[in-house]
Order: structure tokens, then sequence, then C-alpha cells
């Protein structure tokens, strides 16, 4: 758990899914590569964790399909990332060779350019597992050079996490800072998205972590974990592997424990990442010896070991030999930790971190052994190591380095502020510019409306005023019979022979058969003309309901009846109905009461009876009692229609008062209406 080679292993496998399983858009040449080889690549990189096997098959397909060496070459760079992700590295180094050979005999692209940086990468991943830190670090650096010359500089920051990383693991904590920021400040460059930067805060936790500033290293580590959900298999495992060494470095063991666990348990649906599964063994060993779980740190550390003894990782096989001599001092058999120290595997390359585990190890046995003066031998290596790792001069290296990333940033990002606001206020001149043209034409499109709807008012007022000319000439046509025959009347009752007052009754019955004739051809009338009309009505109406019928009219003295107009036959028609089928046929008092107020800015006539009532639905301003009432109706909504002050308000209601029944008939007409149509 402690074994810094460890750690390093799960950050180069993180890195190496990175460029192995992301491709970002290219420019150039690449675009016009075949869109058959893309559709393969895309499902080949998207079985890479889920199912290798298939990946790799469908890999080899497309090569044996391949149109041309460089679609071929291409399709087996991938290959060799699926091989990797499977841990066959022997077949890693061997296509990679292939690969190498054809780029050199190839003429210099962008695409072999590309296709070096793939290789050298690829190598140096390689390098990286065999515990050969400086043969990565060279290579990492060669892929580098060449990812400049190539299409898909959008690599370049990934390749700067795995210089930072490779740095790292030898000790070099200040050039790892520097490829770090490198890295952060080329995805500002070109801009790419936050998810892209996890893996340098990653990185950034893991290098405070090595300099023992906790508090920065817990600060990066919590800005990768916001991207979890994001990451693939390798990178989830990789990112609770190292969380769990910052755990373990600050001498929590218990979240230690928890956060390798999950990183095991995220490797269960993926059976062919078995060197990431023995690694998180190693570690897990390790953490359930320091936890007091013996019998368990036993069965985890030798699965591991037989697992690395297989593959010959020396510097694996140290680590866990390491803990496996702890392990047996905890269990008393101080004779099995004597062995294993006396046929310790010897190391190539041992990281500092390790050598420091070792050395408290075996203070431990020394200690145990009764052997004081070797135990503080190895108590003043540790002290030694520890001083040179993470001396004065690395801290002020590295923050440097913070401070210097931090202004350039500053610097890049006022230049993008300026240019993305250059660009949007050339946005908002178009927009402007197309809303002020959308405008006009909005204008110029609602007044193109509004003068076709005022020709075709005009059109329609013009015609409707025709019409009324017409049937206007028409009704005098019409009415030129009955004048005739209301001559002829009064000419023989003038010369009939008879009592007085069947001489009056067919004289009144002349006259309001001429004024209803004339009251027919106005639309208003005044309140006298109106109310004379109504009494002469009565007059000829009241001898068919007996003498048990009483009127009242009642006009206020305040009322200048010559100068209120009203609409003609508004008070006629409800007398009319009120006689005709309210009163006639009841026996008793027959009551008709005709009431004219002033009421506001208007007058108020109420109709009332005592009559047979009526049912409210029966009313209504469509349907009406009768032939009278609708037209009665109609007019007043057409007059209603062009008046925008006060209407005319016509309502008629059932008056119920213990047995007695009745109608009202309320009319309230404002003083300033107008009769134009």
């Amino acid at each position: 758990m402690g074994s810094k080679t460890i750690k390093g292993f799960a950050i180069i496998c993180l890195f190496l899914c990175i460029n192995g399983c992301g491709e970002h858009t290219q420019t150039g040449e690449a675009i016009k590569k075949n869109t058959q080889t893309d559709s393969l690549e895309k499902q080949a990189r998207d079985s890479l964790f889920a199912n290798n096997t298939y990946a790799r098959n469908l890999l080899r397909s497309g090569m044996a399909k391949a149109t041309d060496s460089l679609t071929f070459y291409r399709l087996m760079n991938h290959y060799v990332k699926a091989c990797f992700a499977s841990s066959d590295f022997d077949s890693v180094l061997y296509y990679n060779q292939i690969i190498a050979r054809f780029c050199r005999e190839a003429s210099d692209s962008p695409s072999i350019h590309d296709m070096k940086a793939n290789v050298y990468n690829m190598t140096g991943n390689y390098w990286i597992q065999k515990a050969e830190p400086d043969s990565s670090l060279a290579y990492y650096r060669k892929a580098y050079e060449e990812q400049r010359l190539g299409n898909n500089v959008f690599n370049l920051p990934e390749l700067c996490f795995n210089l930072a990383d490779a740095s790292n693991h030898l000790g070099n904590y200040a050039d790892g800072a520097f490829y770090y920021r490198r890295g952060l400040f080329l995805c500002d460059s070109l801009q790419l998205p936050d998810t892209k930067k996890w893996t340098v805060y990653w990185g950034l936790g893991q290098t405070y972590m090595e300099l023992r500033d906790f508090e920065l290293s817990n600060y990066y580590y919590e800005l990768a974990g916001n991207y979890y959900q994001e990451m693939n298999p390798y990178e989830k495992w990789g990112y609770l592997n190292n969380r769990g060494n910052h755990f373990y470095y600050k001498k929590d063991y218990l979240q230690a424990e928890y956060y390798i666990s999950r990183g095991l348990h995220v490797l269960d649906d993926y059976p062919q990442m078995i060197f990431e599964r023995n690694l998180s063994k190693g570690n897990l060993g390790e953490l359930y010896m320091l936890n007091g779980k013996l019998d368990s740190a036993q069965i985890y550390l030798n699965d591991s070991y037989r697992y690395f003894t297989e593959m010959n990782n020396r510097s694996a096989l140290y680590y866990i030999e390491t803990q496996l001599i702890e392990l047996a001092l905890k269990q008393g058999d101080i004779s099995r930790a004597g062995r294993l120290i006396a046929n310790a595997t010897p190391g190539v390359h041992i990281d500092a971190n390790m050598i420091n585990i070792r050395n408290q190890y075996l203070e431990h046995y020394y200690e145990r052994t009764g052997d004081y003066r070797r135990a503080y031998e190895y108590l003043k290596r540790d002290v030694a190591l520890n001083d040179s790792i993470r001396n004065e001069r690395v801290r002020t290296r590295v923050a440097e380095l913070d401070m210097r990333y931090r202004q350039d940033t500053i610097v890049m990002r006022r230049e993008l502020v300026i240019g993305r606001q250059t660009s949007e206020m050339r946005v908002l001149r178009l927009t402007s510019f197309i809303w002020a043209i959308g405008c006009i034409v909005l204008i110029a499109a609602l007044s193109v409306f509004y003068w076709l709807m005022k020709k075709k008012r005009a059109f329609m007022q013009e015609r409707h005023l025709n019409q009324i000319s017409r049937l206007r000439m028409e009704n005098i046509r019409n009415h030129i019979s009955p004048h005739f025959t209301f001559n002829v009347l009064n000419r023989e009752i003038s010369h009939l022979k008879g009592s007085e007052e069947d001489r009056e009754g067919l004289v009144g019955l002349a006259k309001l058969l001429r004024k209803s004739l004339e009251l027919t051809e106005k639309l208003s009338i005044p309140l006298r003309e109106e109310l004379d009309f109504v009494r002469t009505y009565i007059n000829l109406e009241q001898t068919s309901l007996g003498s048990d019928f009483i009127l009242t009219l009642s006009i206020d003295d305040k009322l200048n009846t010559e100068q209120i107009i009203i609409p003609s036959m508004i008070i006629q028609i409800p007398v009319e109905n009120a006689m005709k089928h309210g009163l006639a046929g009841i026996e008793g008092e027959k009551r008709l009461t005709i009431s004219v107020i002033s009421e506001g800015n208007g007058v108020r006539i109420i109709i009332v009876d005592n009559g047979r009532g009526y049912l409210p639905h029966m009313i209504s301003p469509s349907r009406g009692t009768g032939t009278g009432l609708k037209v009665l109706y109609q007019t007043i909504q057409l007059l209603n229609q062009k008046n925008k002050g006060e209407k005319i308000c016509f309502e008629i209601k059932k008056l119920a008062d213990g047995q007695q029944t009745g109608t009202c008939v309320s009319v309230y007409i404002p003083y300033k209406y107008s009769y134009d149509l």
C-alpha cells in the first residue's frame, strides 16, 4: 500500500485509458479518413472495458480488411491499447515494434507523427509496468515531441500527465508539478472542457501527498472526485486506489481500507483487469495487517505475491515481501521474517517510498531481535530519506511552479475573455441589425394589414348604407297602400251614423295604426311621443280587460319628455305583452303600472303587471317571448355596439309576493346616447 511504485502503476494505467480511449476532434487530413474505419474504431473503443476479447477480434477483422497500409497500422495502434488493457504486455511490445518499423520507412506526415506518438506513449507505459521509470520518461518525451508535429494536438495535455507521473515515480516532484501545470495550461489554451482536467487534479493531489501537504492534496483529490461518475472503469479504480494512498500516508488506515476496497469492487465486472486486481490485493493486504486482520492480510498478500512472481515484476515483489516481513513479526514468527529478509528479491528501480517502508519494517525486526544498533541505523536512513524527498528546496520549486501557472493562466484567460467579448459584441450587433430589419418588416406588414382592414370596413359600411337605403325605399312603397287605407277609413268614419263612443273607438284605432306605421319608420323618438302612443293603445285595449283593469302612469316632474330620446316601441312592446299575455284572462283586479324616473345619467322606465308572470329561461336576447321582443333585443344590441359609453340596459324578471305573481320590465336609457348606425 505504501509503495510509490504501486501508486505509479495506478496512475499510468489511468493515463493509458485516457490516451487509449479518448478520441478528440481532428483537423486537416485526419478528417478525410475512411468513415468505416472510424466506426470500427469507435466500436472497439466502446467495448475495450466491457468486452476486451470482442474489441480485439473486431480490430483483427478490420486489419484483415484494411485497404491501405496507413489504415492497417492505425487499427494496429488501437489493437496495442486493447492488449495493454488486458495486461498482455508482451504483445504490446511486439506490435509496437512492428508499427515503429513501418513509421521509419514511411514518409513524414502529420498522420505518421500521430502514429509515432502512440507507439512511444505505449512503449513508455510498457516500461513503467516493468518498473523502469527512466526508460518510460525517455519514451514519453519522444511521444510529446512527435505529437506536437501531428494532427491530434488535443493529446498533448495527456502526454504531459504521463511525463508528470513518470517524474514523480523517479522522485522528481518539482518536475512532476511542472508537467502537470503545463498540461493544465494546454487544456486552457486548447479550451478543453473541465472534464479533461480532472486527471491533473488527481496528479497534483498525488504530488502534494508525496510532499506530505495533506491539505492541498485533499483539495485536488476532491476536485478530481467531482468527475467520478464520468470516469471509465480503469480511471475509477485508479482514483480510488490513490485516494486510499492519501489516507494511508495520513495514517487513517480505516479510510484507506474503505477506498481501496471500493476500487477492488469496481474490478468485479472486468475480469481482464488482472494486473490491477492484484495491485489492489497487495494494498489491501497491508491495510488488513495494519488494522489487525492478520488472516485476511495473509490471504491477499499471498495471492498478489503469486501473480507478480509469475510475471517477474521485481519492484512489486520487493513491496509485497516488505509487507510479509511485517506480517510475520505481527504473527510472532520472527524466524520467517528473517528468512524473508535473507531471501529478498533484488530490485531494479525501487522508489523512495518503498525503501522508506522497508526501512521502517527492518527497524521493527531488529528491535524484536535485540539488535538495536542496526535498528537505529535503519531509523537514521529513514529520516535522511524523508529529508531528501521533502526538503525545502523541492517545496519552494513546486510553489514557484504553482504561482507561475496561476499568473500565466490569469493572463491567458483575460485574453480569452476579451476575445469572447469581442465575438459577443459582433453577434450582438448582428442580432440588433436583424431585429431592426424584423421590426421594420413587422411595422410595414401591420401598416398594410391596417390599411386593408380600413378599406374593408369602409366597403362594408357603404354596402350596409346602400342596403338600408334600399330597405327604406321598399318600406315606403309598402306603406303607400296602408296610408291610402287610413285616409279612406277616416273619411268613412266621418259619415258613420252611430254613437259617439263607437266613433271615438274607430278614430282611436285609425290614429293608433297611423302612429304605429310612423314609429316603425323611426329608430328613435321623443319620450312624449312614445307615451302618447302607449296611452292610445291602452285606451283601445282596456275595454277588453273589463272594469277591474287599473292603470297607474307616473312621470318624474323633473323630466322633459320632449327632449329625452328613446328607442321607438321600447315601452309599447312590454305594455302590449303585459296586457295580452299577462293580464288577459285572469280573475280579479288587473293592475298595470308604468313609472318613468330620473336615475344617474339617464332615465329609468319600469313597467309592472300582476298577471300570470313568465318563465325567465324563456326570455333571451336571441329568442325573446315573441316577434316584438326579438326585434327590440336585436335593436338594443346593435345600438349598444355602436355606443362606447353607457349602454341601454333592458331586464325582465318575474315577481312573486305570496300568492300574487307578475312581471317587471326595467329599462335604463342614458341621456347621452347615440342612435346613429
